[in-house]
């Protein structure tokens, strides 16, 4: 493929940005991904990879080589002056990755980059996003690059996605507000090496009177600290020592540890910021230039590469013609919501554990305890954390026709074990097999589950449906003995169909007699009949087109402009 034959151009190539080109590749639609840096990144920011990242990447075939790579945290030790008041376990996690995966996140890009390679995609390095700019009709991104050599190159494209960072370009030309704020405390962070008892099996946070500390387990010894309120004062010009991050240690905690062998270190400020619109046009923002936060419960990364599995499925079919493009709106109303709930449990978290009250500190000793200590707590926090709590109930692509179990339409789909009886209209066999298997990253799955009458189903379901037999694909499904009760839970006990979005979430719950209402459903988001230009052209006027032309633009204004703002 070459450049000028993309459709999607994607600026960034961080987790974020990489995770949209693997997808959208994977689907069969041309990308070029650009970055702005010459080498990939070294140090280790975000450190934490959660369950419901880890059951994503499972699907595509990713979770293995991250395993190999990280350290499984199993619990989190939470301690005040220095002593442990509770333990979060991750064993009440409702997945098989009951645990958070520390792994640095130069290791996560690098299995990144691996999957991009396989799909045939390069990283187009030294390329920054000059200036941007939507067409009168709305139906096309004109992208200006300013490369190494200064040179300046146009180009087309159907699609934009901005995954650039927290000094978005595109953001800042779509005067699209970051609300939120910056946090005034300073933090310290290093990655270093520790000798003394200090489990690995935990991240271990620290609130004293001092200000917090984390430490988070990379394995073989090495930690990441991130600690607030430094003892020396941070400037552009310094970085954290070890001896200073020793010191911090010895303030806030008793278990005797001493530091050595730093890798690196910075000083850093919080920011908790988001936009409330991730779509304008053709142009799409994800990951850290839509959303900023706190590094408690470690949630951004995660954030980010959920964002594009959400988007690239629904760009992919729209871009071949076989959805409308009303659907592309549900990337904003189904993850607005799912980043605005981060932002608020982050800067909660972050105020609580980083507290110096004293009377806060002294309730916090006697009644977290207790409370966390109760299985119903225990269950919730790990869900939330693990972002496997996370659905879409509320968007217009989740529909319920009845619901069979406890299910709801907009939920995430847990694995278990099942047999897979056999494919609608094949002759019937038993095959042992988890529910994730079943699932398929590029396409719906339909299934069955407590048929009384598979035969009349599935002509019912081949007359109904046979429009969208390249879309669908379908299985009859039943639970084993050892686990009956989670798969009743699950269908329930009445004859139920499921449709299962290709980011493994339910688009549609029904019974038995459903299916002709589950044949509206395709049609109303992927009809038999594809959409006319004008409607499209049409329909992308509303959606705040950016419609400044480059002529008259001064670039090398703009570019001082595009510095200033990175600077920020």
């Amino acid at each position: 493929m070459t450049f000028n034959q993309a459709k999607v151009i994607i600026v960034g190539a961080g987790p974020t940005g990489m995770t949209a080109a693997i997808e959208l590749a994977r689907q069969g639609i041309p990308v070029r991904l650009i970055e702005n840096t010459a080498e990939p990144e070294t140090t280790s920011r975000a450190v934490g990879v959660q369950a419901r990242t880890l059951e994503l990447f499972e699907q595509r075939g990713m979770v293995d080589a991250m395993i190999a790579r990280g350290n499984r945290g199993l619990a989190g030790s939470i301690y005040d002056g220095g002593k442990r008041v509770f333990r979060l376990e991750f064993n009440h996690i409702d997945s098989k990755y009951n645990y958070m995966l520390f792994i640095s996140q130069a290791e996560t890009e690098a299995i990144l980059r691996d999957a991009l390679t396989k799909q045939g995609v390069i990283i187009e390095r030294e390329a920054e996003l000059h200036a941007l700019s939507q067409s009168d009709r709305g139906d096309a991104v004109t992208a200006v690059l300013k490369h190494k050599d200064g040179s300046l190159e146009s180009a087309t494209y159907d699609y934009l996605i901005d995954a650039e960072g927290a000094h978005s370009i595109a953001r800042t030309t779509l005067g699209l507000p970051f609300k939120g704020k910056t946090l005034v405390e300073s933090y310290a962070l290093g990655d270093l090496y520790i000798q003394g008892n200090l489990p690995e099996t935990d991240f271990h946070i620290f609130s004293s009177k001092y200000g917090f500390m984390g430490l988070f387990p990379m394995g073989n010894g090495r930690f990441r600290i991130i600690a607030s309120n430094p003892v020396s004062k941070p400037s552009k010009n310094t970085a954290p020592s070890l001896e200073e991050l020793q010191q911090i240690y010895n303030q806030r905690s008793d278990i005797p540890l001493r530091f050595h062998d730093m890798g690196w270190s910075s000083w850093f400020r919080i920011n908790s910021r988001m936009i409330e619109t991730l779509r304008a046009g053709r142009i799409f923002l994800g990951g850290d230039s839509a959303h900023i936060h706190s590094p408690a419960g470690a949630q951004g990364m995660n954030t980010g590469i959920q964002d594009m599995i959400n988007l690239a499925w629904k760009l992919a079919l729209v871009i071949k013609g076989e959805a409308t493009h009303e659907l592309l709106n549900s990337y904003g109303d189904e993850r607005v919501p799912v980043i605005r709930n981060v932002l608020t449990k982050t800067e909660g978290l972050t105020s609580a554990i980083g507290s110096g009250n004293p009377i806060f500190r002294s309730v916090f000793d006697h009644i977290a305890p207790w409370i966390v200590s109760t299985e119903f707590v225990q269950e919730i926090s790990t869900e939330r954390m693990s972002q496997l709590s996370l659905n879409y109930r509320e968007s217009p692509l989740s529909v319920g026709d009845g619901r069979p179990g406890e299910i709801h339409a907009g939920d995430r789909i847990p694995d278990l074990l099942l047999v897979q009886l056999s494919k609608p209209g094949e002759e019937t066999h038993e095959l042992q097999t988890n529910l994730f298997r079943v699932l398929s990253p590029d396409s719906f799955t339909l299934l069955y589950a407590n048929i009384t009458s598979p035969e009349k189903t599935h002509k019912q379901v081949q007359s109904l449906l046979s429009p969208w037999k390249h879309l669908v694909q379908g299985y009859q499904v039943s639970g084993f003995r050892e686990n009956e009760r989670q798969f009743r839970r699950l269908f329930g006990t009445d004859p139920a169909i499921l449709l299962v979005r290709p980011d493994s979430y339910v688009a549609f719950t029904g019974l038995e007699h459903s299916v002709p209402a589950l044949a509206n459903y395709l049609e109303q988001w992927f009809p038999t009949q594809p959409q006319s230009a004008d409607r499209e052209n049409e329909h992308a006027r509303t959606y705040g087109l950016l419609e400044r032309p480059f002529e008259g633009v001064d670039t090398d204004s703009h570019l001082r402009s595009s510095a200033t703002d990175r600077r920020a």
